[in-house]
C-alpha cells in the first residue's frame, strides 16, 4: 500500500505505479466517497455523448485566419461567393 499525505490546499498526489495500472489520463475526473471510515476515489467514466457543449470551444481557433483582419478578409472573401 502506498503512503500519500493531504496538502495544505486540500490536494493528494495519486502514485505514478497507481496511475499506471488504473490507466489514469492526465484529465481523470472522480467520485470520492467516505463511508465507514474508508475514502474511496472511483474513476469516472465519460461518456462521449455527454460533453458540455463547452468542451468544443476552441477548435476551429485559427481556421478563418490569426488575425483579425484576416478573419475578416476570409469571412468578407466567403460572403462575396454567396449567391444572390
Amino acid at each position: 500500500m502506498a503512503e500519500v499525505r493531504l496538502r495544505p490546499k486540500g490536494q493528494l498526489t495519486i502514485p505514478a505505479s497507481i496511475i499506471a495500472q488504473a490507466k489514469l489520463a492526465e484529465d481523470a475526473s472522480f467520485d470520492i466517497a467516505f463511508v465507514g471510515g474508508v475514502i474511496t476515489l472511483t474513476p469516472r467514466v465519460k461518456d462521449k455523448k455527454k460533453d458540455d457543449i463547452l468542451s468544443y470551444a476552441g477548435i476551429f481557433k485559427g481556421a478563418w485566419g490569426e488575425t483579425r483582419e484576416e478573419f475578416d478578409e476570409t469571412t468578407k472573401s466567403l460572403h462575396n461567393e454567396w449567391e444572390r
